[in-house]
């Protein structure tokens, strides 16, 4: 959920260029410069047509008010159906960077801001009868449809969002009883709206009004990025601190003191400490500890940012946390030292199955990362087989990658390698018709059993590209929900390179695998369907807004080598060509009976009708119908016994 990240924030803050508490601004002369890179890179776009302007403009006004809870019909409509001569304005101006219109938006959305906040203030007064409302309010369904034409129907809408807010707030603290805290849980929300809308108001974390340069540049970087994503639904531009949160993810490992922290009722407070980080180490931190003091700095009434703010150092220099204790009420002063941490967590997890007289193996894999000191998705998971076959033989092994969004590229090859022998893994085609083959070129199968790989509707991008591939060779059975998200294209990103200055990813082409398929749109297809929880949500390429089209390249099982320097040639020949992987079939031949297997035992299993049911209610959660099972991985299991049997 959305508005959850934004309450959990780990403290990354060294002093990279985009994690300084002073990054660059951006002035109307960088805009187009900016934009002048995006379309260099971009597979289709190459200028700022007016279809890109028009997507802008709906952009800006959506990613303020998706919920159509702040502006008005009459307020928007020049916006999102704009006239040619509109249009055509706005092209001029930005040839001579000129973002006047931007900035008159930017004006009437703060013109609803002050409008919403004279509502919640008058609604604030009674934060008793605001609480109650809110739990009846609790399972209400709000459409947003369309803008609305009426101030009164908008009013109702936007107190119907603050009920939802507040429930949100209540939910996260997770308090059995809210008596006596109506007052704190009202403010907790204002205090979060608000800065929320002070970006556009122009003011700064503490409600001042910000200086001239800082209000321009904050409508240029909103404009900067509704430019940017009208390319494509995965073109993006990031703030400062938006590429480093993603370089953290993309790397896993980060700089600080190793908390998670979250803003309370009563202020910002320890949520969880991070695996290995100097917080943990020194014991001294305990989650639900409230932050009142940085270096001598008081927090109280500050904003979240603000804590965050202060809080920033390099490597090897300390801070000093004053704290208020959740169990006693006690204060304490705790200093740390801010090192490097290798996030352990949302990386891979491992387990086995006893299986005869050797194991069965189960990795879920989080995303795909690569980091330093060697840390990568790929080699954590060669460690983790070579530990099942040190238990044993390894008969078989499951490998989850449910919810995955993706990562490096790179990784996808190598994780994709450890499965096969050479041959190619991605055929990349960019906007010049230039194609290029990614291989994998080491002959050597770290793993050559039965394999399972697990997907869901979230399961995107370089998940995509190493599910398909080992589909592709007949190498693995793909189950899960009936197709994965369908993320086909390639990014080239500025977010994990210390020396820009500048954050963007932008698509620059689209993938295919070995078999000349693109995942775009149309995704994975599961071999064998196990419902996850994302069964019956809407979700996927398919729903973005400006996603590119999918198409199909020759394969290339037979690798052509049409891309490989002439004096490499020699080498691939010997080396690289005799040792393609070959595609399988023993798989495909066994699917019918495999298919029909499982389907009965689904169709059999009481917990899993339990967990369908509960799904098409929109009730189910993944540990919430069978008492803590994972029934996919269940099922994946059985499947992969059935292989093995069948297999003899």
């Amino acid at each position: 959920m959305k508005i959850r990240k934004t309450l959990l924030v780990i403290i990354l803050l060294c002093s990279q260029v985009f994690a300084t508490s002073n990054p660059p601004r951006l002035a109307a002369t960088d805009v187009r410069k900016m934009m002048h890179q995006l379309f260099e890179y971009h597979v289709d776009h190459k200028e700022l047509s007016q279809e890109v302007i028009q997507r802008s403009l709906k952009i800006y006004v959506t990613q303020f008010d998706p919920g159509h809870s702040y502006l008005l019909e009459e307020e928007v409509k020049n916006y999102l159906h704009p006239s040619s001569q509109f249009l055509a304005s706005i092209s001029q101006d930005y040839e001579k960077d000129n973002y006047q219109h931007y900035f008159t938006l930017n004006q009437t959305i703060c013109q609803g801001i002050e409008r919403a906040r004279k509502w919640r203030e008058q609604w604030a007064t009674d934060p008793v009868k605001l609480i109650a409302e809110a739990k009846q309010h609790k399972d209400v369904k709000i459409e947003n449809v369309k803008f609305l034409s009426s101030v009164k129907d908008l009013k109702k809408r936007h107190y119907h969002r603050f009920l939802s807010y507040l429930n949100f707030l209540m939910e996260d603290l997770g308090h059995s009883s809210y008596e006596g805290l109506e007052q704190k849980i009202v403010t907790l929300a204002e205090r979060q709206l608000s800065v929320f809308e002070n970006n556009y108001l122009g003011m700064n974390e503490t409600g001042s009004l910000a200086s001239a340069s800082e209000q321009e540049h904050q409508v240029l970087l909103r404009t900067m990025k509704a430019f940017a994503h009208s390319l494509d639904a995965h073109t993006a531009y990031f703030s400062p601190d938006e590429a480093y949160a993603m370089k953290v993810q993309l790397e896993k490992g980060m700089c600080g003191i190793g908390v998670v922290l979250r803003e309370g009722i009563d202020g910002v407070m320890i949520h969880e400490l991070i695996k290995g980080g100097p917080a943990e180490k020194s014991g001294s931190l305990l989650p639900g500890d409230t932050i009142v003091e940085v270096d001598g700095k008081t927090t109280k009434e500050a904003s979240f940012k603000y804590v965050l703010d202060i809080m920033r150092g390099k490597e090897g220099s300390k801070t000093t946390l004053g704290v208020v204790r959740s169990a006693d009420k006690s204060f304490a002063r705790v200093s740390l030292t801010r090192a490097k941490i290798a996030l352990e967590e949302q990386r891979l997890d491992v387990s086995t199955e006893k299986f005869g007289d050797g194991v069965i193996g189960k990795l879920t894999l989080h995303s795909f990362y690569e980091g330093e000191n060697g840390i990568s998705s790929e080699q954590d998971i060669k460690k983790a087989i070579q530990k099942f076959k040190d238990q044993g033989p390894l008969y078989g092994l499951v490998l989850d990658m449910r919810d995955n969004s993706g990562g490096f590229l790179s990784q996808a090859i190598k994780v994709s390698g450890l499965f096969m022998s050479s041959g190619v893994v991605v055929i990349s085609k960019y906007s010049d018709g230039t194609v290029k083959y990614y291989r994998s070129l080491d002959s050597q199968r770290v793993f050559d059993g039965p394999l399972v790989i697990l997907v869901s509707k979230g399961s995107a991008s370089a998940t995509e590209i190493v599910a398909q591939t080992l589909q592709d060779y007949g190498i693995a059975l793909v189950v899960g929900d009936e197709k994965t998200y369908g993320k086909g294209t390639i990014q080239h990103q500025t977010v994990t390179d210390n020396s820009s200055h500048s954050f963007f990813k932008v698509t620059i082409g689209r993938y295919y695998t070995v078999s000349g398929r693109s995942t775009q749109i149309d995704g994975v297809r599961a071999d064998m369907v196990i419902p996850t929880d994302l069964h019956f949500t809407e979700i996927g390429e398919n729903h973005l807004e400006y996603p590119l089209p999918a198409d199909k390249v020759e394969a290339a099982f037979e690798d052509p080598l049409t891309d490989v320097d002439p004096f490499a040639k020699k080498w691939f020949t010997k080396h690289y060509t005799p040792y393609l992987q070959q595609r399988q079939t023993i798989w495909i031949e066994h699917l019918p009976v495999l298919q029909e297997n499982s389907q009965n035992r689904i169709k059999h299993n009481k917990n899993f009708q339990i967990f369908l049911s509960d799904l098409k209610d929109k009730k189910a959660r993944r540990d919430s119908a069978c008492g803590g099972n994972d029934l996919q991985m269940e099922e994946s299991v059985n499947i992969l016994k059935d292989m093995l049997f069948l297999s003899k």
